[in-house]
């Protein structure tokens, strides 16, 4: 299907992005626009920073103006939506088999006019409070902040993405106007959309819907990270203790060889740690793992990491197995050439079955936007991948000084 695929784009005047990949016979059409703003995006250059917590509670409020909710909006005209913020980025979208373009209409609706008020800021605060305590409960959730914690010490991504009860009670709606109007502006977002619609149309219909934010750059800050934690352990009330296993790799890639990091990393993990491995099925037959181990390769501007992670009756041997691992790295005896062949060509073939849905074809397009790559291109990125970068790639990242750790004790377990 890949040779199949067409994309039309259309920057306007004022910076705004238009992404399309028509599929004609498709009954699904599927549509998200894109900020480039996430929750760690808190440090201003003055010194100041934003509540944590404040690019999430901007995605909440956006669904709410005077008198309705855009939801409900999106469900007269026949379509599903969501949104959903992460580290660096903030999503809105909807999914729907009718009335294309008026939905693409409350789409720019949803995030281009914003109405916060101090009534509607503060029943939020409540509602998103309570979203707080759940995760709070998820022994899951809590391993992954307390890894972050050790990767990043002080950083805005080790912060929760929906913030904290304090951080909350520091949000207001002139805060989430400004922040909104800094970064809301049309230069730092994209729309992407995928189905069988007409592009011209969909031109038409963004052309006429105006940003209602200011124009110039985000005022924010460099990142500075400090030296990574030496590791940590806490308690829960949980029947089986957690283990996480954190990897810093420290990288000036951006853009088209970050993303082609993010995938260099992915084999070699896959090929180390995943479940055809050596490693992985003896770490089941020693009990130290079980179905709930997994790694995630997460590579953002700024950001770049490796969390492995799963249930576990011996933490200590789960953290002491992976530290040996990776640091002997016999990657170069296990990743013969003809393996490492038939990896790239998984990784191919999940792009190219991915683009039997509208769905994953948006949301990757929309991301890779900021990175400056095309989705199209995607095969040529991977096929560029040669077996001497992965060898030299986890040769940098297996050192001791990269790694960190984080055991969550079942109570009563020492």
């Amino acid at each position: 299907m890949a040779e199949k695929l067409q994309k039309f784009t259309k920057k306007l005047p004022n910076g705004f992005e238009i992404e399309m990949v028509p599929l004609k016979g498709y009954k699904q059409i599927y549509s998200v626009a894109m900020a480039n703003f996430g929750s760690v995006n808190t440090k201003l250059a003055d010194g100041s920073r934003l509540p944590a917590g404040i690019a999430h509670f901007i995605e909440h409020k956006l669904f709410a103006k005077p008198g309705y909710d855009v939801s409900e909006k999106f469900a007269e005209y026949g379509a599903n939506s969501n949104a959903y913020t992460s580290y660096t980025k903030t999503a809105y979208l909807f999914q729907t088999l009718e009335n294309p373009y008026d939905n693409l209409k409350i789409l720019l609706d949803l995030f281009q006019h914003p109405h916060f008020t101090e009534e509607n800021v503060a029943s939020e605060r409540g509602i998103i409070n309570q979203e707080i305590q759940m995760y709070l409960d998820m022994p899951e959730w809590v391993l992954e902040q307390r890894i972050l914690e050790q990767l990043y010490p002080g950083d805005p991504i080790a912060a929760d993405i929906a913030g904290s009860t304090e951080t909350l009670q520091q949000i207001n709606a002139k805060n989430l106007l400004d922040t909104y109007r800094t970064n809301y502006r049309p230069d730092n977002m994209s729309l992407a959309i995928v189905g069988d619609v007409d592009f011209d149309k969909v031109v038409d219909i963004v052309e006429q819907s105006p940003f209602e934010t200011d124009k110039g750059c985000p005022k924010t800050a460099e990142n500075s990270f400090v030296e990574i934690g030496p590791g940590a352990e806490g308690k829960m009330n949980i029947s089986q203790s957690r283990s996480a296993f954190g990897i810093r790799v420290d990288t000036n890639s951006r853009g088209y060889d970050l993303v082609k990091l993010q995938y260099i990393l992915n084999m070699i993990m896959e090929t180390l740690i995943g479940e055809s491995s050596e490693n992985y099925q003896d770490m089941t037959n020693k009990d130290i793992i079980d179905d709930s181990f997994s790694y995630n390769v997460v590579a953002e501007n700024d950001y770049c990491f490796i969390i492995i992670s799963g249930s576990t009756n011996k933490p200590e041997e789960f953290q002491d197995y992976l530290h040996k691992c990776l640091l002997d790295n016999k990657l170069k005896d296990v990743l013969t050439k003809d393996k490492f062949e038939r990896i790239k060509r998984d990784a191919i073939g999940a792009y190219l079955f991915a683009q039997n849905s509208p769905d994953a074809i948006a949301n990757q397009m929309a991301e890779l936007y900021f990175y400056d790559v095309d989705y199209l291109q995607l095969v040529q990125l991977l096929d560029s991948i040669s077996l001497d970068e992965v060898l030299n790639s986890a040769d940098e990242v297996f050192q001791n000084d990269n790694f960190t750790y984080y055991n969550l004790l079942a109570d009563g377990k020492d």
